[in-house]
Formats: structure tokens, sequence, C-alpha cells
């Protein structure tokens, strides 16, 4: 099994789908979150940033964009989305040390959740201080337990891609959360070639990561469900906006 190898075909498409569409997240970004917390923000960097789709929409309204993402297939991605000039570092976003501070941090369409373990969300929360200017800004998303919860309960989720079919289904293991993914793809003789490969996420309960923040030198400055404003226990994606003390 191998993870983002034969998907990544269908990663922006799928990714988009379940979250939102790139318009609605870029604008949400620039106009709710930037403009309202951290004005006048020129240099980002964005860690995960996976495809480089948001990130090169952030580099069109005029924003300096660097990319930070621990698989070189999603960076070679990246750069064919982003400016030719574009800086993109191949590291882990749990150790990285950039030796440069940035106005705002982003980590969104929940990639923090691929991190499994409570102390890389330490990690995470320590690199992104570290390298965010006074009263800068971090910005990021999680899919809550809640949500997770009902993503095992619900059917397989099927898509269809030219000739391709992609079955995604989650199932809940000893502290994660594991998508299965079956990608069946249509070969010249018209059998159906598969590809199966595995994606672990986890999530931790929205009071636990605001103390974390809090014993970390930020300030919680709005937290929000995308979808409905007001987070509740039964948001199911929620929006972290923090400010550096």
């Amino acid at each position: 099994m191998k993870t983002y190898d034969k998907f990544l075909k269908y990663y922006d498409e799928i990714v988009r789908g379940i979250n939102s569409p790139l318009e609605d997240e870029v604008e949400f970004l620039i106009k709710d979150v930037i403009a309202q917390h951290k004005p006048g923000a020129k240099k980002i960097l964005e860690v995960a940033c996976g495809t480089g789709t948001v990130a090169a929409e952030f580099q069109k309204n005029g924003f300096e964009v660097t990319g930070l993402d621990i698989s070189e297939k999603m960076l070679s991605q990246a750069k064919k989305n982003m400016k030719p000039d574009s800086k993109l570092i191949l590291w882990d976003m749990t150790n990285f040390d950039l030796g440069q501070k940035f106005d705002v941090i982003l980590c969104n369409y929940n990639s923090i959740c691929h991190l499994l373990t409570w102390k890389q969300w330490q990690d995470f929360f320590t690199q992104a201080s570290n390298h965010l200017e006074k009263d800068g800004l971090l910005v990021f998303d999680i899919v809550t337990l809640f949500e997770f919860e009902n993503i095992t309960k619900e059917f397989a989720q099927f898509y269809t891609f030219w000739d391709d079919n992609v079955c995604m289904e989650m199932f809940k293991k000893p502290g994660i959360f594991e998508w299965l993914i079956k990608i069946y793809e249509k070969a010249e003789d018209g059998r159906f070639d598969l590809t199966t490969e595995v994606v672990q996420e986890n999530s931790f309960p929205i009071s636990k990561i605001e103390k974390e923040l809090k014993a970390q030198n930020f300030k919680v400055a709005e937290k929000t469900d995308f979808h409905y404003g007001e987070v509740t226990a039964q948001s199911e994606r929620v929006y972290f906006m923090c400010k550096k003390k």
C-alpha cells in the first residue's frame, strides 16, 4: 500500500469536493481571515502546501508565498501550478527551520490532521511560532473528532474521473482514523487495474488545542465553523485564527 501515489492524480478534485471549492476557500482566507486579523500581510508560508493550488491563488492576489511539504510528488505538482520563481521547500512540518519569519503561516484543508500524535501537533505549533513575526497570524483548520466519527459510519464515497473510479472508506483504528482508497484505472484492454492506498489522519478536542496554543504564546483571536459560523459540539470543520503574542 502506498500513499498519494496514484491518488495524486485525483487529489485536488476530491479534496475540494469533500471540503469546499477552491474559490470559496481562497475568498474566505483573504477577505474574512487575513483582511480581518492581519491586514497588510505580504509574506505567507503555506505549510503542507500540497499541489500548490491555494498558494497559486494567493500569488495571483499579490502575496509572496513560500510552500513547504513533506512529499516530493506534491511539490513537483506545486511547481507546475505556482509561479516559476516560487520557493518550494521539502521538509517535515514538525521540525522545519527556514531562518526567516513570515506575516502569516497557513495550513488549510485540514492538513494538520495528517499529524497523527499530539506531540507532532505541539511541535508544529512551536515551529509556527518560531517562524512568525510578532503579532503574526497562524491559520489552520481541522476536521473534528465528531466528523471523523461520523465519516466512519457512512457508506463508501465514490468518484468518477473519465473512465477511472475512486472509492474511499474511513475506518477507526486504535488512536487514528484511516482512509482506505481504492483506485480503479481502466487499462487499454478494457479491464481495470486496482491500486490500494492508505491515508491516515487524526484530530483532538478543540479545548485541548486551544489550551496548547495559549501555552505556546498564541492568542486564539477567532475560531469558526467553516460552514455554519458558530462552533458547536456538532461542528465538522473548524478554522483557528491565532495571533503570536
